[in-house]
């Protein structure tokens, strides 16, 4: 039957040819037909227009938003331990334990590069759990468990469905009070670190990451000049034992919250954080000096920075906004730029550096801040030929901005609306909100809203900005430059520029 259906199929006469061939298309242009009508013979179906909602369907009504900005509530244990959380809205939440503890406490002839070690042993293995115990846990409820290491904090960060916020404190408390800390891993680990050490030194693509923190190591003396890297000094589980024993206490600690209700979060937070000692660690000493430091790496161009000292740093809260005004008026970025809206391309380093001089690779304004102190000013990428130009140039613009009425309205509103928006952009991230939650408490004690922010923003004047800049240029000069060093000029050459 198969076989005798398949030759009738074969057999195609003419009429089996018409009656499925496709009718040719009319070639009168008054009759609009779409091509499945022409094709079909049917006549196009009229739907309504867009704007008109379709019979039926159900319209949600439009969410309803909080009249004020959601408070940030506070508590503080009995042993110094702060509790803080912002209810923002929405289902998810984004959780951190940030330490007043970071390489800055370092000790080089103790500990020198614990806190990069305990970045890499975070999650691994503590008292309580296998490491892959805590990987099986954070895939189950759907978490991303990270921890940033930086010269004056550490930050032990979780985000997660509102619905899992217990689990994630349990998991950030675990491995932040009861690591263990096998010898065999720390030995891995730190091998581990040394080859990645290594590959960032002989890259010539990093130059602009190494000059920045070899320049903290000549700008300070103490704290802030410790390497934020293990250099291969001897360290140990031990060592790393005895750091968080000295630093991770309650008066360094605050747990920060966005997304969660408080009494909840205390509920679930104080019978662990509640056990930490009420001790409080030495802080750092630190001393601005200046000075300059060359590194020779493979590579025809070399970086260079140029920087002074932020003074007062972030408790100084009405320069640091000054400061930070400043550098969105100088700004800056590299040669290659897609452009739009907040590219920097309207600031004075992009127009003045980057748009005349082809051969400049990178230039741009940097601010380093700590608590009480600070570096900050200019760094660029350029062919080994041309660093004296470029040092010239970037001494150039600097002085210029300091000079009394060399600011016009027009890039200083530019440059205040810059910053206000930087601000308001980054806290619509959980995340941002609990980090800055966790970095003002252990910097200032308290929360400050962005309101305030926005407010000592607005009320700076172009002679507040050229005062800022004139400041810097006060104090002594740090230069640091990576690459092909050979252009670079003596220092002595480029503090004259200066007077």
């Amino acid at each position: 039957m198969l076989r005798s259906a398949a030759a009738k199929t074969l057999k195609v006469d003419s009429q089996l040819v018409r009656r499925y061939a496709v009718p040719a298309l009319k070639s009168d242009a008054s009759e609009k037909k779409g091509l499945f009508a022409a094709i079909f013979g049917s006549s196009p179906v009229p739907l309504p227009p867009l704007s008109l909602p379709l019979s039926g369907i159900l319209i949600p009504d439009e969410p309803v938003y909080p009249a004020a900005y959601p408070p940030t509530e506070v508590t503080t244990l009995s042993n110094g331990v702060k509790i803080a959380s912002e209810n923002t809205p929405g289902s998810t939440a984004s959780v951190g334990i940030f330490i007043n503890a970071g390489c800055a406490q370092e000790d080089a002839s103790i500990n020198q590069g614990v806190c990069q070690l305990l970045e890499r042993m975070a999650f691994k293995r503590t008292s309580n759990r296998s490491h892959l115990r805590f990987t099986r846990e954070k895939e189950a409820i759907g978490a991303n468990l990270m921890v940033i290491g930086s010269r004056e904090t550490m930050a032990y960060t979780a985000d997660c469905i509102k619905s899992h916020v217990p689990e994630v404190v349990e998991l950030l408390s675990d491995t932040v009070m009861n690591p263990i800390f096998d010898r065999y891993i720390v030995e891995k680990e730190l091998e581990q670190l040394q080859n990645n050490v290594t590959a960032m030194m002989n890259n010539p693509k990093m130059i602009n990451g190494l000059v920045l923190e070899m320049l903290h190591q000549v700008a300070f003396q103490g704290g802030l000049g410790n390497p934020a890297f293990w250099t291969g000094a001897p360290l140990s589980g031990e060592a790393a034992e005895n750091f968080i024993a000295t630093h991770f206490t309650g008066p360094n600690i605050v747990l920060a919250a966005s997304g969660v209700e408080h009494a909840a979060l205390v509920k679930i937070a104080e019978p662990m954080l509640s056990l930490l000692p009420a001790t409080k660690s030495e802080e750092h000493l630190t001393r601005y000096m200046g000075g300059d430091q060359r590194q020779f790496s493979a590579g025809e161009n070399v970086s260079i920075a140029l920087g002074w000292e932020m003074t007062g740093g972030w408790e100084d809260i009405q320069k640091a906004t000054a400061f930070a005004v400043l550098s969105s008026l100088m700004g800056g970025g590299s040669s290659f730029s897609a452009g739009g809206p907040g590219k920097g391309m309207s600031s004075r380093l992009y127009r003045n550096i980057l748009n005349k001089n082809a051969w400049v690779k990178e230039c741009n304004f940097f601010q380093c801040g700590y608590n009480k102190t600070g570096v900050i000013g200019i760094q660029g990428e350029v062919p080994a030929q041309h660093a004296a130009e470029l040092i010239d140039i970037m001494v150039k613009e600097l002085r210029s901005v300091a000079a009394k009425g060399s600011i016009n309205e027009t890039e200083l509103a530019r440059a205040k609306n810059a910053t206000i928006s930087s601000v308001q952009m980054s806290l619509e991230s959980k995340g941002v909100i609990s980090e800055d939650i966790g970095r003002q408490l252990l910097t200032y004690g308290v929360r400050k809203p962005p309101s305030e922010f926005i407010a000592d923003i607005s009320k700076l004047t172009a002679a507040d900005i050229s005062a800022c800049a004139a400041e810097l240029l006060k104090s002594p000069l740090s230069m640091c430059s990576v690459g092909d060093i050979h252009g670079v000029p003596p220092f002595q050459n480029v503090q004259s520029l200066l007077k």
